[in-house]
């Protein structure tokens, strides 16, 4: 992956507060290794995702389950 947007992707990643393991992939020089831990890292976060549900309520339970809902439908239909 190009330097530039390999880092243009780690300034968004970090402005939305990623995760330090998540930031870390980004260190990866070689795109097939790259896109192999960003799919690891993000089957682990839903995974935990889905952990935490019943410990939450309101506004971030509804928050939660619609980010897992569309994360769910956007790897069907790929």
């Amino acid at each position: 992956m190009d330097r530039e947007l390999r880092e243009e992707l780690y300034l968004s990643f970090l402005l939305l507060g990623a995760d330090a393991m998540l930031l870390g992939t980004l260190d990866n020089a070689d795109a097939t290794d790259l896109l192999a831990d960003l799919r690891n890292w993000n089957e682990a976060k839903l995974l935990e995702m889905k952990e935490w549900l019943p410990t939450m309520t309101g506004s971030r339970l509804d928050a939660a389950e619609e980010r897992i809902r569309q994360y769910e439908a956007l790897k069907k239909a790929a």
